[in-house]
């Protein structure tokens, strides 16, 4: 029993122990579940915040999609509270907030802008609606007049109802799908033709658009190009085409097309019956500088064309004729394009002070041609028509015509050719001349010396600019002298007064000794247009005066001014 007792005291024992290790189990079970808890808690919420950082890290505020205009503008034209070098030079951040108050300024005004003008848009469109109402409440009056005036054409014999080129143009079913710009302008052209127009006929052309055909080669590849490009540049199947005739022998034409993707029209101006070989001052740049000196039709006169390039990742093209032609900013006023220019300027835009402005350039350009033939042939150019050049020339240079030395050689040479010669690099820096549309030519005179090896060349190089005669040709002069027959003294305005001054005299008018401006109505353009006649005169006359100024060692400034006034005299 005392064994007996003893056993179930184990087994009790056993019993309590085994409890009390169940109870220690389950304490660190539960210990250690809440630990693993902790630990899936602290690891979900660092996952949680490595996702914030690198969403913060690749945040892009709106501010950085934004174009800001470059520093060197910030600073020009931002207010000083803004371009403040003391505060921006060293904190990058507050130089772009300071950028971001000027756009945010910049964008605000533009917005006003955008305001005033949508109340000009809308001003306009109710003077058009009123407008339109009292053209349709003229429509049946007019009707009556026309029916109570039957009488009176059937007694004069009026041809209203013939068939001539008027009522052509008139009852041309083209008109209807003209575009409106040049509807416009064929208008005003129709007008003026009834008006005073007898040396001016307008008509409505169709021609096929190349741009739409596909060029293709032999493997029929596509060579034409971008098509959306392309499509910008797509001229309206209709077009204008104006004809002026000058004289019997020489007509102007001129042909307006209408780029509808650009809302511009562009125009190609063609002068027939022109016998000299340098046509580029002749034919190129007929129509630059019309009314404006800084007119000559390269870029786009609409700002919304550039966007439209942009978009297609190219650069506005320059205009030329092999384009479709030249949009002026005359055209565009002519024609009453609505757009919106980067800068406001009211040119002379009545029909008939355009075409007298017209008439008058052609007219200058045949009687430069004139004058190009001659020195073509190496003959002095005419100052009028058969033996009245020598009773222009003044007393003066009629004395000195026994004299005059021989024209070498006349050409005309390229901005490459000369581009070397230092004065070439001042008048391009004063933009007294342009590469694009100056004409360069070189003229070259020697003296009637008998030695070969003695004769003294006179290089002249003359810059035409595209408004000839409205603005005068800049004469450089280049002269050789030869010393001992082996060496040769260059001398031009550079190191020789008297060079300086035979240029001077070259800008005043032969015919005028006071210049006047070509606008007056007291002068006579036809004088004008002999200009470079006039200079190539002065010239071969002034030269053997250079030579003797040249040679004269002791040549005083007295002596200059004798020159000069038996130049100018």
């Amino acid at each position: 029993m005392h064994l007996c007792n003893k056993l179930r005291s184990l087994n009790r024992v056993g019993r309590t122990r085994i409890q009390k290790a169940r109870e220690i189990t389950a304490e660190h079970r539960n210990r250690l579940d809440d630990q693993t808890l902790e630990q899936q808690n602290l690891l979900y919420e660092l996952s949680h915040i490595n996702k914030e950082i690198a969403r913060c890290e690749e945040f892009q505020s709106k501010d950085q999609q934004l174009e800001l205009v470059s520093l060197e503008d910030f600073y020009a034209n931002a207010p000083p509270e803004l371009t403040d070098s003391k505060i921006t030079e060293n904190d990058p951040h507050r130089l772009h907030l300071f950028q971001l108050d000027w756009e945010l300024m910049q964008r605000e005004k533009l917005h006003d802008d955008c305001k005033v003008l949508q109340a000009e848009i809308s001003d306009l469109k109710k003077q058009i609606v009123r407008r339109r109402k009292r053209l349709r409440s003229l429509r049946p009056k007019l009707k009556q007049v026309v029916k109570s005036t039957d009488p009176v054409r059937r007694y004069i014999e009026s041809q209203f109802d013939d068939t001539n080129n008027f009522s052509q143009s008139i009852n041309n079913p083209s008109i209807a799908k003209l575009p409106d710009p040049l509807y416009v302008l064929y208008s005003l052209v129709l007008a003026y033709q009834q008006c005073d127009g007898r040396h001016i006929t307008c008509q409505i052309d169709s021609k096929e658009d190349s741009s739409t055909t596909n060029d293709t080669n032999s493997d029929g590849i596509n060579t034409n190009g971008d098509q959306q490009y392309q499509f910008l540049l797509r001229p309206h199947s209709l077009h204008v085409k104006v004809t002026l005739i000058i004289s019997p022998d020489h007509t102007g034409e001129l042909i307006f097309s209408y780029l509808s993707q650009l809302n511009i029209v562009t125009v190609q101006g063609k002068l027939s019956g022109l016998k000299a070989q340098q046509s580029q001052i002749l034919i190129s740049t007929l129509l630059h500088n019309l009314l404006d000196d800084n007119d000559n039709g390269q870029l786009s006169p609409n700002p919304t064309a550039d966007f439209l390039f942009q978009q297609l990742g190219k650069s506005a093209p320059i205009f030329s004729d092999a384009i479709g032609g030249y949009p002026y900013h005359w055209v565009q006023q002519l024609c009453k394009c609505q757009m919106v220019p980067s800068q406001r300027q009211e040119l002379v835009t009545d029909c008939s002070e355009i075409i007298k402005r017209l008439t008058q350039r052609m007219r200058a350009r045949i009687a430069l041609d004139r004058i190009l033939v001659n020195l073509e042939k190496h003959e002095m150019p005419l100052l009028a028509e058969g033996n009245e050049t020598t009773s222009i020339l003044n007393s003066s240079l009629r004395r000195s015509i026994t004299n005059t030395t021989t024209l070498r050689s006349w050409r005309e040479i390229s901005f490459d050719d000369i581009n070397k010669y230092q004065p070439i690099q001042t008048l391009i820096n004063e933009n007294l001349i342009d590469r694009i549309t100056t004409s360069i030519y070189e003229c070259k005179f020697q003296s009637l010396s008998t030695d070969d090896n003695n004769k003294i060349t006179l290089y002249a190089h003359i810059f035409m600019p595209a408004n000839y005669p409205q603005a005068r040709s800049i004469v450089l002069l280049k002269l050789l002298l030869p010393i001992n027959g082996n060496k040769i003294n260059e001398r031009t305005r550079a190191n020789s007064e008297n060079i300086k001054i035979l240029e001077r005299s070259l800008l005043t008018d032969i015919i005028n000794a006071s210049v006047t401006p070509i606008g007056s109505s007291n002068v006579d353009l036809s004088q004008h247009f002999t200009l470079l006649a006039q200079q190539i005169w002065r010239l071969s006359i002034g030269f053997p005066l250079l030579i003797d100024a040249e040679l004269d060692l002791a040549c005083s400034s007295r002596r200059r001014q004798t020159l000069l006034s038996r130049l100018v005299d």
